[in-house]
């Protein structure tokens, strides 16, 4: 297995996303939920395919998730995957329809998560283009509703076999009145790290 991504890539790459996520991601989330936002980027990562358990905790091993993901091809290829534990994803859908949801998220409930998906991928590849001029599109956000371990899998298995590490960032944003918690992964072949920390 070859590390291609040097930890002072991967410092800097952590600087630029977090740069973008507080100028776009949060202004848009804050917005949507109308309350305050607090964020926190984990340290990004150039995690090894075989041992994707450095990605998964315990806590979500354990749960299902409620996840929308993300493709964004053009001159940047990344995957987005917003996810929350199902139970938590009701809370977020009803303050979005302002009204409960009693039962399995469906129809409505599901349109306005992965609207969410989009709506934060879209802050941050834009971000992006404003920043360092590079063309990006984003794919039609795919739902689901599964283990993490099995949404991660997934997600993994749409990069191919380019290289056989990753390179992950873990964003969570919270909702400062609600408690409402958002986790992103933004993962990327480690060739594309070179072309956000130029």
């Amino acid at each position: 297995m070859e590390i291609l991504s040097t930890s002072n890539d991967l410092q800097k790459l952590n600087s630029v996303l977090d740069s973008f996520i507080v100028q776009k991601t949060i202004p848009s989330l804050r917005s949507i939920l109308e309350e305050p936002i607090t964020h926190h980027l984990r340290n990004t990562q150039e995690i090894p395919l075989i041992n994707l358990d450095l990605i998964i905790s315990n806590l979500e091993e354990m749960n299902i998730m409620s996840a929308v993901y993300i493709k964004c091809i053009g001159d940047i290829h990344m995957g987005v995957l917003l996810y929350l534990p199902e139970e938590e994803s009701k809370t977020l859908a009803a303050k979005l329809l302002g009204k409960p949801i009693s039962s399995e998220l469906a129809g409505i409930a599901t349109s306005s998560i992965s609207e969410i998906g989009n709506i934060l991928t879209a802050s941050l590849i834009n971000a992006i283009s404003i920043d360092m001029g590079y063309k990006i599109c984003s794919s039609v956000p795919g739902y689901a509703v599964e283990f993490f371990r099995t949404l991660l899998e997934a997600v993994v298995s749409d990069f191919g076999n380019e290289s056989d590490t990753l390179v992950v960032s873990n964003v969570e944003l919270h909702g400062v009145n609600s408690g409402i918690g958002i986790h992103i992964l933004l993962i990327q072949d480690p060739s594309e790290v070179k072309k956000l920390v130029i």
